[in-house]
């Protein structure tokens, strides 16, 4: 595999470098801004520093790889606006977006639209676009997502409607596409679904006079609305559809969801994205951001984790090459570190471990300050 998280990082020890260009640096020995490195393959990282503490020049070393599209569809019905679950999803995707830079090209698309009804038709908030450059604050694509979800949850749960919206979107994309489905209940919004009491949300979640015992229907007009049975066939058959088309479904469970375990463990099989075990999506824990966090970071690292970067040249002086995880650098070694064989650089053992599981969701190789050994 040649594709790879890359996110910020430094040259030479554990402090990240000053971002590219600032002007509040002054070196106090080594060369300038311009010197070192190698190749013209890659921005120069001004004034990076050594395990002395000393400035050396170093260059990011580009790595090959063709960026996956990610693309989420995420649940902004009325009950995300329970427990600020809305707002966590919102700061956490936009935390994975701004992590993966441009290791990724990101899209979304929201679950009502932002109409007056109930089951408004979806809206894609983000068209899919290149992840950010790492550098200080966020860039356009980060702010967009942000942007784009800022408005509060409302409505009924068109899943079915979303998945089929984005299909299409998906097929005139080119490289791998993935869809990533965050939601905290089960599919309705069906105005064309008829069902008996235990297809019945609000039977189902046992709401104030809808006992889950029944027999009394509350889907069933003239009292009670259609749009309220479970629609869990036709988002099925939508998740089954994006699978044909090469696009895998990543089904993310939020709190709340529980209730729904059936049909979220259906969908995931349905999307190919199967966990070994029940559940088999992927749900998300009581501890709000930060299980969600995890959760996406799992994911991503399924997506574009790899354990093999091909730099698109052969550094010029193996010795002044270092590897960063989320900003710490990782020392060279042979049995828990990192190799570099010509262009390629491998990750050995728990390194390797650490990024296919996801603990580390940065990667970044470095090149112009003496390789760091382990101590």
């Amino acid at each position: 595999m040649t594709s790879g998280l890359a996110v910020f990082a430094g040259c030479g020890s554990n402090h990240r470098p000053p971002p590219a260009g600032d002007p509040s640096y002054t070196p106090s020995g080594g060369g300038g801004a311009n010197g070192g490195g190698f190749g013209d393959g890659g921005p120069k990282v001004p004034l990076c520093t050594n395990n002395d503490g000393s400035y050396c020049d170093c260059v990011d070393v580009p790595l090959f790889t063709d960026a996956p599209n990610m693309y989420f569809v995420l649940d902004r019905s009325g009950s995300m606006a329970s427990d600020g679950k809305w707002d966590q999803v919102r700061v956490t995707m936009a935390s994975i977006v701004r992590a993966l830079g441009p290791r990724a090209n990101f899209g979304a698309t929201v679950f009502p639209g932002y109409g007056q009804e109930q089951c408004s038709p979806p809206v894609e908030i983000l068209p899919v676009r290149p992840g950010d450059p790492p550098g200080n604050g966020d860039g356009p694509t980060t702010n967009a997502l942000i942007a784009g979800t800022n408005t509060g949850p409302n409505g009924g749960t068109p899943t079915a409607e979303a998945l089929r919206f984005v299909l299409p979107k998906l097929r005139a994309l080119s490289g791998k596409s993935f869809v990533i489905l965050a939601t905290d209940g089960g599919p309705n919004c069906n105005a064309s679904a008829g069902c008996g009491y235990t297809e019945c949300q609000p039977n189902i979640e046992d709401a104030p006079g809808c006992p889950k015992e029944g027999p009394l229907n509350c889907c069933e007009p003239p009292t009670g609305y259609r749009e309220s049975c479970l629609d869990d066939g036709p988002t099925t058959a939508a998740v089954g559809a994006l699978k044909t088309a090469g696009f895998p479904t990543y089904v993310i469970g939020i709190p709340g969801s529980a209730p729904y375990a059936a049909v979220l463990d259906g969908l995931a099989v349905a999307g190919g994205t199967a966990l070994g075990s029940s559940p088999k999506y992927y749900a998300v824990g009581a501890n709000g951001s930060t299980d969600l966090l995890t959760t996406l970071k799992k994911i991503a690292a399924k997506i574009v984790a790899t354990c093999e970067f091909t730099l698109t040249e052969t550094p010029a002086d193996p010795n002044l090459v270092n590897v960063y995880f989320d900003e710490v650098v990782l020392p060279k070694d042979n049995v828990n570190g990192w190799k570099l064989e010509g262009n390629v650089v491998t990750l050995l053992g728990t390194a390797c471990n650490r990024v296919m599981d996801g603990d580390v969701l940065g990667v970044r190789i470095v090149a112009g300050c003496p390789t760091v050994a382990p101590r």
